[in-house]
Formats: C-alpha cells, structure tokens, sequence
C-alpha cells in the first residue's frame, strides 16, 4: 500500500495534473489507495465509525489499469466526483423500502443483469435508478477519456439537463419509471466504477463528517493560497465550488433551527384582487332602460389566502454555509403557506425556479448586490404578490420601493440601511444570547 500511495501522490503532485486539477489533487492526496483485483479498473470506498470522520479509499486494479492507461485521470476525477457530491456520506443517496413503490421489483436488472432480485421491495428499482442518476453526475465536467460512460445527454427526453444536481436526475428517471418509461442507459455503456454503496441502505457512520472536513480543508487552504488560477473553471471541482459544495452536503430536509410563524410574517402579502360581481342594486350601463333584465356589475375585493411569493437567496460568499442551510429548511413550512418562487442571487441573478420541496444546491458565492431581484421585470415575469430576501443585508439596495410589499429576512444582526420593507432576524437561539 505504501508503493501504491507513494505512486498516486507522486501523479497528482506532477506539475501538469496539479495545474489544471489542483483542487482534485488536493481530495486525492487525502484518499488511501488499495490494490483491489476485484474492481474493474478503479472504485471509492468510505469507512468510519460513530462520531469520528470516515475514511476514504481508493481502490485500483493495478494490473487491468495497466492494459488500459489512457483512462487513469478521467477515472480520478470520476471518484473525486463521487466523493465531493457526497454520493457516499448523504442518507439521501440511498433510497429506503418506500421509493420502489412507483413499479414492481423485476426478475433482474437491465443494468446489472447478473444480480437477480430475490428480495421484491427492497427498492432494487430504485437504487438502480439512483445508480444512474449518480453515474450521470459523476461523469460530467469530465474532459478526460472514460470507459463507455453513462452520460446526461442520453437521458434528455425525460427532462434531463446540464447542471442538475444527482437528486434532480433521480426523481426524473422516477417519474419517467412510474410513468411505464424504460430510462436505461443507452445499450454499450456501463458504470465506470464498482459501486459497493449502492447495496447500502444508510450511508456509512461518520462519512458525512470525514466529507465536510475534507471540503472545508479545501476551502481553506485555498482562501490561504497566494497562487490564484485565471481561469475560473480550474478553481472549481465538479462544476461547483468548494462552498457550493459544502451548501450541497447540508440536509435541508430537517427541521429549522429558528421558528418563524409564517403564517403570521406572510399576512401582509395576502393579495386583494378586485372581481366583477353581478348585482340587481346598480342598472347596467350599458343597457340602462332594461331594469330587471339584466343585473348591473360592481367589483368587489377578493382575497388570495395562498400568495404567490418571491423568494430571494443571497448566495454571495458573505453568505456562510450554515446560513444558507437554515435558509432552505426554512422553506419547507414557508410552502406551507404561499406558493415559492426561489431567485439565487448574488451580485446578479443566477437562477429562478419554482419550489420543488428541497434545496439541493445554490449558484453564486459572487459578490453582493441586493438590487436585480426587484427589477420591474422580474416581479411581473413571476407575478408575485411579495418578496421575502434571505440575506446578510451587506449590500446596495434599490433606491424605490417596489410595487410589491417585501420582507427582509437578515441572518445577522447589523445595520441593514434600507429605509424600507419590513424586516426580522434569522437568528438562531444560542446566537441571540451572545
């Protein structure tokens, strides 16, 4: 093991892998290579006990990797990809018994046609499809050559795009299943890795913790590092970056941290509309010698119990990890009460979305400007009834008030200059104590 690891450390210290893949270097340095004849030709494994950070291992079939040499770096950014989205630390990777209730178990699997299924509704489906959805993500931003990958363009009419996020593909592929569609892979691909962790039903116990210390030593020693790349694109590692990733890896399914009584915060955001009411106690304008043939109409207001609401995500790098992991549990009990429309901003709008009951990632970490989200134009492209702005408040605002009323929702407790709007603080408990 100790030639193998001084091998692998010795390829991602050459100086052109690390030029052009220094954060890959950095998470490879941290794995444990194993010789492993029972691979195919490369895996990742993750190891750990309770309360203390997993272990990540890299496991190489020394001798079919040196009959096929020309996919050692794109199988190395394959499994850092499997590492950094958390496909092995996060619960959410690993359907339960409930997710296979959309199809029967078949006999076998199309995608692994030696294992039979003799065990129905253990979510054999499922976990094939989340397989997939993994392999898809895994393989992309990868420029390198690949043994006869799984890839996102071949799954396009079930509504797969470029930038999704694994679990995004997953419930497609889902829909596509429970819907009598067949969303296999196309015929001659295959995984590029030997996926033990998908025969798992719970990720392993301290994975998520070994996951996060790995990023946010990512993080760090690039905020300390004096050599900054150009190109963008070099500082990220599976199309994201380091903070990005850390947002990504925070469940956002539990419960907030902070309780807001949204029914009460959003009241002011119930839209009034006026309706035409037919009465006999006005005469018709346009008819008025026929009196009690035909009603007149009046316009009385209308109340929209159920708002359409603006959501607003400050995704600027003052925005710290944690913040924007209370921010999506958040809006879980916000759905409760308005129909959401999320805008990822930072020093402009990143992207826009309607709620689809779990955040799983966010674009930006950019710089702050709080202005593009109450552009005219935006407000009647989504015709909201309000918005509510998760941010820091460490940025310009709009000199005008909007049309539309607006709630400020500042994660710390500072200064916010903003002469108008209404306004509370996102403040966990412990916090407010100090």
């Amino acid at each position: 093991m100790s030639e193998l690891q001084t091998w692998l450390l010795s390829f991602v210290r050459e100086q052109g892998f690390l030029a052009r893949y220094p954060y890959y270097a950095h998470v490879l340095a941290a794995l444990t290579p194993v010789a492993d004849p029972s691979v195919p030709l490369m895996g990742v494994s993750l190891h750990g006990v309770p309360g203390q950070g997993g272990r990540y291992y890299l496991h190489v079939n020394i001798d079919a990797l040196m009959r096929e040499p020309q996919y050692l770096r794109g199988l190395l950014l394959h499994e850092v990809h499997h590492v950094v989205l958390g496909h092995l630390a996060l619960a959410k990777f690993f359907p339960e018994r409930e997710t296979s209730k959309f199809f029967p178990a078949r006999e076998t699997s199309n995608f692994f046609p030696e294992r039979e299924s003799s065990q129905p509704g253990l979510g054999m489906e499922s976990r094939e499809l989340m397989l997939i959805a993994q392999e898809m993500s895994a393989n992309e931003h990868i420029d390198e050559a690949l043994p006869s990958p799984v890839i996102w363009q071949h799954f396009e009419r079930f509504g797969v795009r470029a930038g999704q996020s694994t679990m995004e593909r997953y419930r497609l592929l889902l829909a596509a299943r429970s819907e009598g569609e067949e969303p296999m892979p196309k015929e001659g691909t295959k995984p590029v890795d030997k996926h033990e962790w998908n025969e798992q039903s719970a990720p392993t116990p301290g994975g998520m913790q070994g996951t996060r210390e790995l990023l946010e030593r990512l993080r760090d020693e690039d905020d300390a590092s004096a050599d900054k790349v150009q190109k963008p694109e070099v500082r990220r590692i599976a199309g994201h970056t380091p903070e990005e990733l850390l947002v990504m890896l925070s469940n956002t399914s539990e419960a907030p941290e902070v309780y807001i009584n949204w029914r009460e915060a959003l009241r002011t955001f119930v839209a009034r509309a006026r309706a035409p009411v037919h009465t006999w106690s006005r005469p018709s304008r346009r008819f008025p010698g026929r009196i009690g043939e035909i009603p007149g109409r009046s316009y009385l207001p209308r109340t929209v119990l159920r708002p359409t609401i603006l959501v607003a995500i400050d995704t600027s790098l003052s925005m710290t990890e944690s913040e924007l992991g209370e921010i999506a549990k958040q809006l879980r009990p916000m759905s409760e009460e308005a129909q959401l429309v999320i805008a990822e901003c930072d020093a402009q709008i990143t992207r826009t979305y309607p709620w689809r009951g779990a955040i799983t990632s966010v674009k930006g970490r950019g710089g702050t400007d709080l202005r593009p989200v109450f552009q005219p134009n935006v407000l009647m492209r989504h015709g909201v009834d309000g918005v509510v702005y998760f941010t820091d408040g460490d940025g310009p605002f709009p000199d005008r008030e909007p049309r539309v009323p607006v709630l400020w929702m500042l994660t710390k407790p500072s200064d916010f200059a903003c002469p108008w709007g209404d306004r509370a603080l996102l403040v966990r408990p412990h916090a407010k104590k100090r």
